[in-house]
């Protein structure tokens, strides 16, 4: 289809679509791969995929391993050259230090007022007019329900991203890859492992781990998921 804007989730549809010589494809990418275990445990096309993700030699931004699964697959063929990466396809959500700090803060004191039962009522202040760019969010507390509902959303929607998003928060290639042998096919499980390291990190600053989390969206193209996360906060 001409003019298209193929998604990465339907080019890898695509590739697993028809029959192919998978021994052909595993000698293909077997320098690439470098571990006759990974090459054992290859069975299909979407193994060759997973184990290609897994080592980040495939992923949204670099789709070059699936030019070489192009063979009798005309279709392929026109979704790749059709193919913007998400870089390409429009500019990235700038970082709105303005914002986060507005989000800190507010955090700050609400957190201070929670903590001292003798505190008067916190007057709300009338919010200055912002312009319709602006999605201020203005949470009440990181409560055990929001953060579970934060959690629960980053771990159901970053799928792939999991270990770019992990870099962008700070966390070590050599942690992830510790998370990577402990679940090794359990997606949602290395993210919610990942997460919960993350909150190690910033276990008495709920407002830095906010931040920290709504930063690592933004750096790795996920600002869909970044602003759901600022709705569930903002309610």
């Amino acid at each position: 289809m001409t003019g298209h804007q193929w998604s990465y989730d339907i080019l890898k549809k695509i590739a697993c679509e028809g029959s192919a010589d998978i021994n052909e494809l595993k000698q293909i990418f077997a320098l690439d791969i470098n571990s006759r275990r990974k090459l054992d445990s290859i069975r299909t096309i979407e193994d060759l995929i997973d184990v290609l993700e897994r080592a980040d030699m495939l992923s949204q931004e670099n789709i070059e391993p699936l030019h070489k699964m192009t063979f009798h697959k005309p279709k392929l063929i026109e979704a790749l050259d059709s193919y913007k990466t998400r870089g390409q396809a429009e500019l990235r959500e700038p970082i709105n230090l303005y914002q986060e700090e507005r989000m800190a803060e507010e955090l700050r004191q609400q957190l201070r007022v929670s903590h001292n039962s003798q505190a008067p009522p916190l007057v709300a202040a009338t919010p200055a007019p912002t312009s319709p760019q602006q999605n201020y969010v203005t949470p009440t507390a990181f409560t055990d329900r929001k953060r579970a509902a934060v959690f629960n959303k980053i771990s159901e929607e970053l799928g792939r991203f999991w270990r770019q998003f992990g870099r962008n928060a700070g966390i070590g290639e050599g942690t992830m890859d510790d998370i990577e042998e402990r679940y090794p096919r359990d997606l949602k499980s290395k993210i919610i492992h990942l997460l919960g390291l993350i909150e190690e990190d910033d276990c008495h600053d709920p407002r830095h781990l906010l931040m920290r989390l709504c930063r690592a969206l933004t750096e790795c193209g996920r600002s869909d998921i970044k602003r759901k996360v600022e709705q569930i906060m903002s309610h």
